[in-house]
């Protein structure tokens, strides 16, 4: 694990870089390699749903920009996360919940568009495309 300045790490998610942010101290977020995205709570319709993906390729570089903006409000926040990046998608892990960013936005695992940190970044995904919350919000 590393000690990283914010800036850096919004500079290295923008780069492609899966990553995991696993707490702050100060101003600095520390930062491991990503080991994974865990189901955790998630419905199998939810998962389903998240798993239909088959473009090749990495991230658009509009997906790049928004995931480093998104990083940047979660690490003002002082929020943990999980950044992967796939074929033409980002999946953004907060918590039990999931934001994937494709052509569209899809969120799983929350109980409500106010749960944190959803508030922080609404602005920001409805920016990028369509929001779209994963049924069954619990």
């Amino acid at each position: 694990m590393e000690k990283v300045e914010i800036e850096r790490l919004v500079e290295r998610i923008k780069a492609g870089e899966n990553l995991e942010v696993q707490g702050y101290e100060g101003d600095y977020a520390l930062v491991d390699k990503v080991k994974g995205i865990v189901k955790g709570e998630i419905s199998s319709d939810e998962l389903s749903d998240l798993r239909k993906r088959k473009p090749r390729g990495g991230p658009t570089k509009e997906q790049l920009e928004i995931a480093g903006n998104i990083a940047r409000v979660l690490a003002q926040n002082k929020t943990p996360f999980k950044v992967i990046f796939g074929p033409k998608e980002v999946t953004i892990r907060v918590g039990k919940g999931f934001i994937r960013l494709t052509t569209d936005v899809r969120i799983a695992g929350f109980s409500s568009p106010h749960e944190h940190p959803l508030p922080l970044i609404m602005g920001l995904l409805g920016q990028y495309g369509d929001v779209k919350f994963l049924k069954p919000l619990k």
